[in-house]
């Protein structure tokens, strides 16, 4: 072989064995999606599967899967962990601060690439019977199918951490456990209203996000965070029901005051926020506003995901209130 053609043959050879991968998955794994019931045999399951609605379509899943992987590590992993089921697999965010509360529900569960990037090899390599995704992977969707039964869920954010739960426990057959967990959650928020709803009745908040020199802020009701504490009867700045996206609204560091409150809450979600805080610090008009003067402002982390992190999120508001008030 020459040495021009050796060259091209090193460069093209990745790519050769990508496209050799998918061939395999292809040929191996025919899509296990159906509108009328299928047997299920080769997936170990001795029941014949259900067909389940979910946002792009119709699968067919087993009655009673066994081998789950979730592409997520924060929405789906809070229900089905509050349910009582432990994945095989999980897809990790790299760009994300982990939670501190649902990261014991996947020790030595091991990763199957990223959020974004879920690894087709890993996840073949688990053999699961049912595949786990959020519509906004959609794009995932063709693939995974040919490995195993995949439902997508519906954003839980736009939906509500309720409904999801509720869906997740009727395709899971754990439809029993939902009334004890939501119970669970109206007590916290009872006991919320009955200790604090009167001092909180005249005051405000604020949850701002900081992105360099500028802030963003969303809709309280499109995020589980601002529905949590909507049910906990907290008030919000007028400020929010100007917002005309439903997703993150960037505004100028002009607009500030508009969003001054009694309680003000900026988020630390990803790594990049603390060292964009620390931009927002150096603003003049940061040091005007009465919450930064009464020192009622708080750097938080709202991984509010699901009945778990939920919880937490009361009992963390509860804590910091009763000790402000």
């Amino acid at each position: 072989m020459s040495a021009i053609a050796n060259a091209m043959y090193r460069s093209i050879k990745p790519f050769l064995l990508m496209a050799l991968s998918l061939i395999l998955v292809t040929a191996c794994y025919q899509p296990i999606v159906q509108k009328s019931a299928i047997s299920t045999e080769d997936l170990g399951v001795s029941a014949k599967c259900r067909v389940v609605q979910h946002t792009l379509g119709e699968t067919c899943i087993p009655t009673h899967p066994k081998r789950i992987v979730i592409l997520d590590e924060f929405y789906l992993l809070d229900s089905v962990s509050a349910l009582g089921i432990k994945p095989v697999g999980f897809a990790p965010c790299s760009f994300c601060i982990p939670s501190d509360t649902l990261s014991k529900f996947i020790a030595n569960i091991p990763p199957v690439g990223d959020i974004g990037a879920p690894s087709l090899e890993k996840i073949l390599s688990l053999k699961p019977d049912l595949i786990l995704g959020l519509e906004w992977q959609a794009n995932f969707y063709p693939l995974l199918s040919k490995i195993a039964p995949t439902v997508m869920i519906e954003n839980p954010e736009m939906s509500g951490f309720k409904k999801t739960l509720k869906y997740l426990a009727e395709i899971l057959g754990r439809s029993d456990k939902v009334e004890e967990i939501l119970a669970e959650y109206n007590r916290r928020i009872q006991k919320f209203q009955q200790q604090l709803g009167e001092k909180l009745k005249t005051k405000t908040v604020s949850i701002l996000g900081i992105h360099s020199s500028a802030f963003y802020a969303v809709r309280p009701e499109s995020r589980i965070y601002g529905q949590v504490m909507s049910d906990a009867g907290i008030q919000f700045v007028r400020a929010y029901k100007d917002l005309k996206s439903e997703g993150y609204n960037t505004l100028s560091i002009e607009t500030l005051r508009d969003w001054d409150a009694d309680f003000l809450f900026v988020l630390q979600n990803y790594k990049r926020h603390s060292e964009d805080l620390k931009l927002m610090l150096k603003q003049p008009l940061w040091s005007t506003l009465k919450a930064v003067q009464h020192q009622q402002v708080r750097a938080i982390q709202l991984d509010v995901c699901g009945p778990i992190t939920a919880n937490r999120f009361i009992d963390d508001l509860y804590n910091y209130f009763v000790n402000t008030l």
